[in-house]
């Protein structure tokens, strides 16, 4: 167990400076459970057949990268830095076993360009009631849609984007770590985060409400229907509304995001 921040530097001063494989594994030990809440996080969107070990086992995968590729040197946490690369590391397990039926697949890419549509008509981010006047949904209709794309590789804020130079990266390596990216691309990686942030602010208030305690307060859907009392299902619900509005908000700047 590493007892302090200072036993914290001391072994990474050991595995990045002397390799050694013991320090290495103290620390996959302390970031273990950051693994199993990404996990935890993940697999309430999966079929009852996907198995929490499995998922941990990918996440265990993108730790180790983390690990690998973390300069310890900067003044950046490590979970900060960590995150994305599990969750991500978690998603490409789960793309390569294309679990996702290809239905659903057509009705999450529908609706995306729905968004995208009277986003680019309207010049702004569309309501409810204008999607379910595309889409010709009633209001149940339109819910249970949104329950039936609501998976990781649809809604998962952290899908990759690639700026102008073909580079890939997490949209929350963008906020979170503007230091990360050489000083030839500093000004376009603010111009991204500019416009993702643009794009945030304008999602309805408990959809931004609950971008921002999932993605930067890393609560679960639970935890956030606690504190807005909302059933979890209701969360979900709007956690994927918000992301199908991202995307169409986003799809008016091209200039500066490929999806």
């Amino acid at each position: 167990m590493i007892s302090s921040k200072t036993d914290e530097n001391v072994l990474w001063q050991k595995y990045k400076q002397e390799r050694s494989q013991q320090a290495k594994e103290k620390l996959v030990l302390k970031y273990l459970p950051l693994v199993k809440h990404i996990a935890g996080k993940v697999i309430v969107k999966l079929p009852d057949n996907f198995n929490f070990e499995d998922l941990v086992n990918y996440g265990v995968l993108g730790l180790m990268d983390a690990l690998e590729r973390f300069d310890n040197q900067r003044n950046i946490k490590f979970s900060t830095y960590a995150v994305p690369r599990i969750r991500g590391a978690i998603y490409d397990e789960l793309r390569k076993l294309d679990w996702v039926p290809q239905s659903i697949r057509r009705k999450a890419k529908n609706l995306t360009k729905v968004y995208i549509k009277l986003e680019n008509e309207l010049k702004r981010t569309p309501t409810d009631q204008e999607v379910r006047a595309e889409l010709d949904l009633t209001k149940q209709e339109f819910n249970k849609l949104l329950s039936e794309v609501n998976i990781p590789e649809n809604i998962s804020l952290e899908r990759m984007i690639s700026p102008q130079d073909g580079n890939k990266l997490r949209l929350k390596d963008l906020v979170e770590d503007p230091e990360g990216v050489g000083p030839e691309n500093v000004f376009e990686f603010n111009e991204i985060k500019q416009v993702l942030a643009e794009a945030i602010n304008k999602l309805p208030k408990k959809e931004k409400i609950v971008i921002s305690l999932y993605y930067y307060e890393d609560l679960t859907l639970k935890e956030i229907g606690e504190i807005l009392e909302l059933t979890t299902a209701r969360i979900s619900q709007l956690h994927t509304k918000a992301i199908f509005r991202l995307r169409g908000h986003l799809s008016r700047k091209k200039d500066l995001l490929v999806g």
